[in-house]
């Protein structure tokens, strides 16, 4: 035990002290001595010289970097910091809008939807529910074209709807670590650890700016683009009488190895490189001076598909390209007035949203006119926002649901997605709010002895001001916001965010 100890920890000595071309003769004498010692000690099998190199080669590289900061730069670095402050508070405000509207939507849809919705059969598209969610149970998506890789000479014929490729390389990863420690005259001193590991990434790291020199040597083989690269079937057919748009064939999420289906090599388009099987998962590249181990600059890919399956569809059925078979579209909120509309003039109004892009969708809910410059930011959130998170039914689901289960999912991924939204809104706004008194903050430290105590007092109690306003603020974001489209809902949000923010501020005078 004593022993292994001993070479841990004499391992990173050594890779510091061994350089790797004129003292390799001297690492297998060090390794040598390690692995006698280790078997003189212990009745335990001893590690070969071998496997004590490959230790030594491996122990990480330490490189650390120390940088002073004066307390004028302090405090030009907290100017900067307010402004940053002063651009989160003015986005985060956007972002919380955008997701409780969408939220209040959402909500509503899913309310409609249940009463609405049409369970249908795939065997055949009924013309009678055209321009109507229809909730099509347990049919099954089938492929209808060949689905071929992007990079590689990779294709499938049949029972495949998706197909992707990763494409890693084997390389060093910089990793580096900061300590800040406070300086008389409030200054600042940070030290910066950088850590240096060699594995596979999906992501090609460029070393030309390592802080360590000798590590600055990263390569992959030339025209490989490395990370991964997808290809949907162009032609997906479910049941006897649907095909499945692009939008939905995108949520088909049953994948499996594709490695199975492969030969024992493959190559990227044109033959410029061949990647030859080590496992049913992974096909390799490997530099000329392969030893068993891997190389820096060795790629590697593995491939995978989704199969043929059954699914079910919660979407908008809408006439297709083909006589014999309809299609789907998304299923949107429309106005339907006080007291409703005509089923017909219903069905239009359902067809004509459907076929807005989300770009149209964005432009109706963007502010124009004079209130276009106002309402900057929130014209950018919604543009980024809303072609990924239009309030929509529009969902395909692995395997066979009923209608029941399609809305409770639905309904659990707006709940996370609605969360998430609203914690960085929130964490926006109070990271903004403290980010304004960063400069009394930098200030408060040029006290000698006291400027530490009296910025961490003052840190203190303008940490607790912001939390109290962003949940003011955060609360009357999600009332107004519900106002639009669940006013009593709104209601019982702002009786119960006063109380809150009462009981709060009742505790706080009492302390």
């Amino acid at each position: 035990m004593h022993s292994r100890l001993l070479v841990l920890l004499v391992l990173p000595v050594l890779a510091a002290a061994l350089s790797p071309a004129p003292r390799l003769q001297n690492k297998h004498r060090f390794a040598s001595i390690l692995a006698i010692h280790q078997n003189e000690s212990t009745g335990e099998k001893a590690l070969s010289t071998d496997d004590v190199v490959a230790r030594v080669e491996q122990a990480p590289s330490v490189v650390r970097t120390s940088t002073s900061t004066s307390w004028l730069q302090r405090l030009q670095d907290s100017l900067t910091t307010f402004v940053i402050g002063l651009v989160l508070i003015v986005f985060s405000i956007p972002v919380l809008w955008f997701n409780e509207s969408r939220v209040a939507q959402m909500e509503s849809l899913i309310s409609i939807g249940k009463s609405q919705a049409r369970s249908v059969g795939g065997k055949a598209a009924v013309t009678e529910n055209r321009n109507w969610l229809v909730h099509v149970d347990g049919e099954t998506a089938k492929s209808a074209a060949t689905v071929s890789d992007p990079q590689f000479d990779v294709s499938f014929n049949k029972n495949c709807i998706r197909l992707s490729s990763t494409v890693e390389v084997y390389q060093i990863i910089e990793h580096s670590k900061n300590e800040e420690r406070e300086k008389l005259g409030g200054g600042k001193e940070t030290t910066t650890t950088y850590t240096y590991t060699e594995e596979w990434s999906s992501s090609y790291r460029d070393s030309g700016s390592y802080q360590d020199v000798s590590k600055r040597i990263n390569r992959k083989p030339q025209g490989l683009e490395v990370g991964v690269q997808g290809q949907d079937c162009s032609r997906v057919e479910f049941g006897e009488g649907f095909l499945l748009p692009e939008e939905l064939i995108g949520q088909c999420t049953n994948w499996r190895s594709a490695g199975e289906r492969l030969p024992e090599a493959v190559n990227t388009k044109g033959s410029r490189l061949e990647f030859k099987r080590a496992d049913q998962q992974y096909f390799y590249c490997r530099s000329s001076q392969h030893d068993g181990h891997s190389q820096l600059g060795d790629a590697r890919v593995s491939f995978r598909y989704v199969p043929d399956h059954e699914a079910t569809v919660l979407a908008l059925q809408a006439d297709g390209s083909e006589e014999l078979r309809d299609t789907f579209m998304p299923y949107r909120l429309i106005r339907r007035g006080w007291f409703g509309l005509d089923e017909d003039v219903e069905k239009k109004a359902l067809l004509k949203q459907a076929k807005k892009s989300y770009g149209d969708l964005a432009r109706d809910s963007s502010c124009t006119g004079c209130l276009a410059c106002l309402c900057c930011a929130c014209n950018m959130v919604v543009m980024c926002c809303q072609s990924r998170l239009a309030p929509e039914l529009y969902h395909l689901f692995d395997g066979s649901l009923d209608l029941d289960e399609c809305f409770a999912i639905i309904a659990s991924r707006l709940a996370m997605t609605k969360w998430c939204f609203r914690v960085a809104g929130w964490m926006m706004i109070f990271i903004g709010l403290y980010s304004l008194f960063a400069p009394f903050l930098t200030l408060l430290k040029v006290i000698p002895f006291l400027g530490p105590l009296a910025a961490s007092l003052g840190g203190a109690l303008i940490y607790f001001l912001c939390f109290l306003c962003t949940a003011i603020i955060a609360s009357a974001i999600v009332i107004v916001a519900y106002l639009f489209y669940r006013p009593i809902m709104a209601l019982v949000y702002g009786v119960l965010s006063a109380a809150a923010v009462t009981g709060v501020c009742m505790l706080a005078s009492k302390a």
